[in-house]
């Protein structure tokens, strides 16, 4: 208990969901439950803030500088006096770690993906995750897919992995509140709708759902796409009768997510896939990419339909319109995520924490 956590929280910004920013806030809400250090340290970036949920927990924060390698800097000052350094991302701090330390490969999308390849920057990260893999004391990686694309990617095993599953908020509950209403009238919503969450990057692969938009008698909401990204989307599609929501809050998810028809996750690639998980925890069917990775981490759970193919998805969606049907896939999401849900879905984590600190 006499020990001391830095964690890399730089992904708390204000207004930004992200599937990093989940990860940090079960993570440290586990951490903080089970008491396993006597100091938890946050380090947060300029503009960061920590997120409502671990507000009034017995955790220390630490602001970055603006500056990105005064902002490295300053998270190997800190490890020096550390018992373990904590990184949520494939890197560790660049000027070096001081502690036994963690790193986090989701996934290496931005080192293999055609459209997210920058020449300089992809051989830095590159140098980066290959550098962590040889010096940190534990790998966690989310999937037996992220696994094998960092293997790929590296050319070497880390001196010591575990694939771990990723929890999920106990939030994300079947359960109806009885303000789902209320957040459903504020954003002018009727329950039934199939809803899409995420950033809308390319590899989103949103274009499958747009194209059969029209033919469906359900509304279309997308959740979290940039104006950016949006704008992409619709350069590239024929315009549909869909709905855009750029921005919702943590706390009114869960809702969105428990009124909903179904969730669609067609990505063509990903590192875990958290949105599938949460609308399961919800009662709500998830039909996602037929691709290893989603497969993987639904456990079977979900429908899989071909990522490139709009009728397949048409199909997908008429399909659950059987009520039997739709029945049992919300009885087998649920089946599936309820060892995933709150503290119990960070046990692994957290043991794999506690043995490090014990070796210290």
């Amino acid at each position: 208990m006499d020990s001391n956590i830095v964690v890399d929280a730089r992904e708390f910004v204000p207004g930004r969901i992200t599937g990093i920013g989940r990860v940090l806030i079960g993570l440290v809400d586990a951490l903080t439950g089970e008491a396993v250090a006597e100091q938890l340290i946050l380090v947060l970036p300029a503009d960061g803030e920590l997120p409502k949920l671990l507000e009034g927990r017995n955790i220390k924060t630490e602001v970055m500088p603006a500056s990105f390698l005064k902002m490295e800097k300053q998270l190997t000052t800190l490890t020096r006096d550390a018992d373990l350094f904590i990184s949520p991302y494939p890197k560790l701090p660049l000027w070096g770690c001081h502690c036994p330390c963690i790193h986090t490969v989701h996934d290496v999308l931005n080192l293999t993906h055609p459209l997210y390849r920058h020449t300089l920057r992809n051989l830095f990260e590159r140098w980066r995750l290959k550098r962590a893999l040889r010096q940190a004391d534990l790998t966690w990686y989310d999937s037996q897919c992220s696994r094998d694309e960092t293997l790929k990617v590296a050319g070497f095993e880390s001196k010591h992995s575990e694939i771990r599953s990723l929890g999920v908020d106990l939030l994300f509950d079947a359960t109806p509140s009885q303000n789902d209403g209320n957040i459903l009238a504020g954003m002018d919503l009727e329950p039934g709708y199939i809803i899409v969450t995420g950033n809308g990057l390319p590899h989103k692969n949103l274009g499958v759902v747009l194209a059969c938009a029209d033919k469906l008698k359900r509304e279309i909401v997308f959740v979290g796409v940039s104006k950016q990204n949006r704008e992409y989307w619709n350069d590239s599609q024929i315009e549909t009768s869909v709905r855009w929501l750029d921005f919702v809050p943590d706390e009114a998810l869960p809702a969105l997510l428990r009124q909903a028809y179904c969730l669609a996750q067609p990505s063509t690639a990903e590192g875990y896939g958290y949105p599938p998980l949460e609308a399961m925890s919800c009662g709500t069917p998830a039909v996602v990419s037929d691709i290893p990775v989603l497969v993987e981490t639904t456990g079977g759970a979900a429908l899989t339909v071909d990522p490139h193919v709009p009728d397949e998805w048409l199909h997908a969606f008429e399909r659950l319109e059987d009520e039997n049907i739709y029945n049992e896939q919300c009885e087998r999401g649920l089946q599936w995520t309820s060892s995933l849900k709150g503290r119990i879905g960070w046990e692994a984590q957290i043991k794999d924490i506690q043995s490090l600190l014990g070796t210290k």
